[in-house]
């Protein structure tokens, strides 16, 4: 029995399609997202009867590690390729099945060897640097005797590679260029365009209001100087997690402003209630044990640290938009005089003993 055949104009029409969906792809969507559309290809367009996307795993001597991520196997041939498992392959493709899996990534290219039944009949590399996670094998597999894989399908499959390449380096540049490698939060310039934007929106909408907090790890230059540098990165990689973990999904966003300062907006919220969200925070970090490193990095067992923030919360609304803060009709209050607010309220928490919430008043 062989493959169906694919109709080589409709494939054509997919790649299409396939084409803008990837250009209008969200750049913070997860890397595997954008290989949804592709497996469907794969399966439905081009006849096979399975579609699977691996991840590089890792290399170690002549054994490739392979994670499959996704798999579209309506009929349930392929057990050996259940989702979350890690396939442990010699690079002289001694198991056969696999044999096209192990000639894609030597090869970083194509490969459509028949592999009668159970095995992938073509599968593509798509290239994604190693610093930012590793490659992805991606393809499929007829379940019959012949694949009889014609030349425009290894075409395609190859143009699809090329394609996923091109957005996942899209997607990482786009990442790097916004948020802070550290900690995961938007960085400093990306969060106050986050802030801009909100502002821009309270003029157009006099009845919404937002509030800001910032916030700093208290004696966090005593815990470098104690604890080491790599101490001192751990502790803000996990603050970073808290704060993240802790931000209202669609309404607020958490950025890493410089150093151990962490700026927080808090959309459609006053500043009474921006206090007691950030409280929640503050007493959150308060309660986390911090894992604690020795100075090359080895975690040191039963031995843990514990930290404090400290937070001043600004609160934006149309009102001071229009400088009817300062009673004379001057211009509206920028970015700056609102970062600024934030600031001297955080100056003010830290001089009254640390570990501390305050509201911004005049």
């Amino acid at each position: 029995m062989k493959k169906n055949e694919s109709d080589a104009k409709t494939v054509l029409n997919r790649l299409g399609k396939l084409s803008s969906f990837l250009k209008d792809l969200d750049a913070d969507a997860e890397n595997d997202d954008c290989f949804n559309y592709p497996l469907e290809i794969i399966q439905r367009t081009m006849m096979f009867d399975i579609s699977v996307l691996y991840k590089v795993s890792n290399l170690i001597e002549d054994r490739l590690i392979l994670e499959v991520v996704k798999v579209l196997d309506p009929k349930n041939y392929r057990l050996d390729l259940m989702e979350g498992r890690k396939l442990r392959l010699f690079l002289d493709a001694r198991d056969k099945r696999y044999v096209n899996e192990v000639n894609a990534f030597v090869n970083k290219n194509v490969s459509c060897i028949n592999v009668p039944g159970m095995g992938c009949d073509v599968m593509g590399y798509v290239f994604f640097p190693k610093e930012c996670g590793g490659a992805y094998l991606f393809g499929g597999d007829f379940f019959g005797k012949e694949a009889s894989v014609k030349d425009f399908e290894v075409s395609t499959v190859e143009i699809i590679c090329n394609f996923l390449s091109t957005i996942l380096l899209k997607t990482q540049f786009k990442q790097q260029a916004e948020y802070d490698s550290l900690t995961g939060l938007y960085n400093s310039r990306k969060i106050k365009e986050e802030l801009s934007r909100v502002l821009k929106r309270l003029e157009r909408k006099p009845a919404l209001s937002a509030s800001i907090a910032m916030g700093d790890i208290d004696f966090f230059k005593k815990i470098n100087d104690t604890y080491g540098h790599i101490q001192g990165d751990l502790v803000l990689k996990e603050v970073g997690k808290i704060l993240s973990m802790s931000m209202r999904e669609y309404f607020d966003v958490a950025g890493r402003y410089g150093g151990e300062e962490f700026l927080l907006i808090l959309d459609e919220i006053d500043g009474d209630r921006a206090v007691q969200i950030v409280e929640r925070i503050r007493k959150k970090i308060e309660a986390t044990q911090f894992l604690q490193v020795n100075k090359s990095g080895k975690v040191v067992e039963n031995q843990f640290l514990n930290i404090t923030m400290s937070f001043g919360v600004a609160h934006l609304n149309n009102g001071l938009n229009k400088g009817l803060s300062k009673g004379d009709g001057s211009a509206p209050d920028t970015l700056t005089d609102y970062i600024g607010r934030a600031d001297n309220a955080l100056y003010t928490s830290k001089q009254n003993g640390r570990n501390q919430t305050t509201l911004f008043s005049d």
